[in-house]
């Protein structure tokens, strides 16, 4: 069961003081081949991000405990203003355009691998086949800069390879699907530890599913 609590937060940016509210508790039945669940009760990742209602910043939690002092991510954030066109993946939207105006100042903490995870949360919960296209897009560019750089850990490496492969599957691209789960296939082959993910990439190949 999914609840909820809570929350007083000031916004980093322009410091206005907002309340908000958090996932007390969540679950999920299932999942979708692309690793989305599908939640027990309402859908909580609308609480996993919180929306200034002033200036427009979104992010999670973390990204509300101190301040930002850099003019440039500042000025930046504002200029975008607010969010006018309310929905959950324009939220999620909003929230993976902060982050990339903060990397792109150096804010040392972001990295391709923090933007791709908003980037593929915003594609799970795309309201229409050109949003789906357009968010799945964005998490391939930057989980592949992801990979390029090391960003990804160890563990959930081969997890991110399939991934790509899904995504391209997903917004009508098998050329380039099948190409990623043939990379998955050969690296994971034989290999006990990553079965499950070798088992899915050729299952996603050659008869596709869409729920695991």
């Amino acid at each position: 069961m999914t609840t909820l609590a809570p929350i007083k937060l000031k916004c980093p940016v322009c410091t206005n003081e907002f309340k908000s509210q958090e996932i007390g508790s969540c679950g999920f039945a299932s999942k979708r081949t692309d690793f989305r669940p599908n939640y027990w009760g309402f859908n909580p990742t609308e609480y996993f991000y919180h929306l200034c209602p002033d200036c427009g910043f979104c992010g999670g939690k973390k990204y509300f405990e101190g301040l930002i002092k850099n003019k440039e991510i500042k000025k930046e954030i504002k200029q975008m203003g607010i969010l006018k066109d309310y929905s959950l993946p324009e939220k999620i939207k909003r929230a993976a355009n902060c982050l990339q105006i903060m990397k792109k100042h150096r804010k040392e903490e972001i990295n391709d691998f923090l933007i791709g995870d908003s980037w593929i949360k915003a594609f799970w919960w795309a309201l229409s086949t050109d949003k789906e296209k357009e968010y799945g897009e964005k998490a391939i560019k930057f989980f592949e800069k992801a990979l390029k750089s090391n960003q990804i850990p160890e563990d959930q490496i081969m997890g991110i390879r399939y991934l790509l492969g899904e995504i391209y599957r997903r917004i009508g691209k098998p050329k380039e699907a099948n190409k990623k789960f043939d990379d998955v296939i050969a690296l994971t082959e034989n290999k006990e530890e990553y079965r499950f993910i070798y088992q899915l990439a050729k299952q996603q190949k050659k008869d596709p599913k869409d729920t695991l």
